[in-house]
């Protein structure tokens, strides 16, 4: 059976405090056990999820098994839901395939995970490198679903549709300054604003896009 997550379950990114202690201070006890539990279930939910997008892989394209961040790092809830998944031949790689479901969205997305870099293998200049691939990849996908950023923006920002980013210099130009800095994002995105649909299908679909991708960065010499 396919796993899906619960109706409208990102409403429950839709706080103003994250932080147990401020939870605290606005609730009563049985209110933060009822938050808790409600966060739980949800990401439980999530869990499923990838799991079950996991087990769909394609063995062609073999992934480890996924890192799926807990709802909780123990002083704060989530604002967001995340996991992270690496090639098998490449379990150690920065570069990497992940899932986000936040408030706002639903995203498959190539990225480079900075944190803790040093103790992984790959530097960012090869993998800004693959920007110069988007063109000739981009003639086989159907972008309507595509965006592309800079690392550090904001995960909740309106990003950059790549139709717009392919076509006009100028956005290329200054994405690729802001990208020599740290990195880049792209990726698929739904929004919550609509129905999020069969939300595994949506994410195998841009594992089977994004996986060359990410394949062309491993395989850079």
């Amino acid at each position: 059976m396919t796993q899906r997550l619960p109706k409208n379950a990102h409403q429950i990114f839709e706080r103003e405090h994250f932080t147990f202690k401020k939870i605290k201070e606005t609730h009563n006890p049985t209110e933060v056990e009822q938050i808790k539990l409600a966060y739980k279930e949800t990401w439980q939910a999530w869990k499923a999820l990838q799991l079950d997008v996991f087990a769909s892989l394609s063995v062609v394209d073999s992934f480890e098994k996924p890192k799926i961040e807990s709802w909780t790092n123990g002083w704060n809830l989530r604002n967001h839901f995340w996991a992270a998944y690496r090639l098998s031949d490449a379990p150690n790689s920065n570069a990497c395939l992940a899932v986000l479901f936040n408030r706002k969205q639903l995203q498959i997305y190539l990225m480079y995970q900075h944190y803790r870099s040093e103790q992984r293998s790959g530097d960012i200049e090869t993998y800004n490198a693959m920007l110069a691939h988007l063109p000739s990849w981009s003639e086989a996908i159907d972008l309507h679903d595509y965006y592309i950023w800079p690392q550090q923006e904001h995960e909740l920002v309106d990003h950059l549709l790549l139709h717009d980013y392919l076509v006009d210099a100028e956005k290329q130009a200054a994405l690729q300054a802001q990208a020599y800095e740290k990195s880049f994002q792209l990726g698929k995105i739904r929004y919550t604003t609509n129905d999020l649909g069969d939300e595994k299908a949506f994410i195998l679909q841009g594992f089977k896009e994004l996986t060359p991708l990410l394949q062309i960065i491993i395989n850079q010499k």
